[in-house]
């Protein structure tokens, strides 16, 4: 209950989207860029594991190459995480799970990557050259299944994944709200 209580109070502050005008940076983007190459690579090969099938490829590399977008990673290192997407490199989750607890924003606080994989498969799908939008701008089972993959990985538990959604479910509702006023 105590654990509730504390992730109740933290979660809404933490979940709401900067005021307007106010630049409002993903927050993975505040990992040391070893760190964020580590976050990219386990969500990789996490994808990879989760979704082996052939026709599950697309989302897996463009949920990847989105991912390297906005974490703000040099493109020099989307090969690679095309390739942990595509099922190499699966030995290597555990040890990018650990390099990633080892950064001192996250030692104590690992949820921030669960809602900033949430801020990021809920944000708005961005248009690629031919003018649609890509498959990974949406919250969609994948994307949760990866989420909540990820969120056991962290040793985060469930619950927190659960409230974390309510937070940004209640926060869509009001901006939804704001806008139709």
């Amino acid at each position: 209950m105590a654990t509730q209580d504390r992730s109740s109070q933290k979660l809404p502050q933490a979940a709401k989207p900067a005021a307007e005008g106010e630049p409002h940076l993903p927050m993975g983007r505040e990992l040391t860029e070893a760190h964020r190459f580590a976050y990219a690579a386990l969500c990789g090969v996490s994808l990879a594991q989760l979704f082996p099938e052939p026709e599950q490829r697309p989302f897996c590399t463009e949920f990847v190459a989105g991912l390297v977008k906005w974490l703000d990673l040099s493109e020099a290192v989307l090969p690679t995480m095309t390739a942990f997407a595509s099922g190499l490199g699966g030995e290597g989750a555990d040890m990018f799970a650990q390099i990633l607890l080892k950064d001192p924003i996250l030692k104590d606080d690992p949820l921030m990557i669960t809602q900033d994989l949430l801020s990021f498969s809920l944000k708005d799908g961005q248009r690629d050259q031919s003018g649609s939008k890509g498959v990974w701008g949406r919250y969609d089972a994948r994307a949760r299944v990866l989420v909540c993959h990820m969120t056991s990985l962290l040793r985060v538990p469930l619950e927190e994944l659960d409230l974390l959604e309510e937070t940004f479910l209640e926060s869509l509702k009001e901006s939804k709200e704001e806008e139709s006023e």
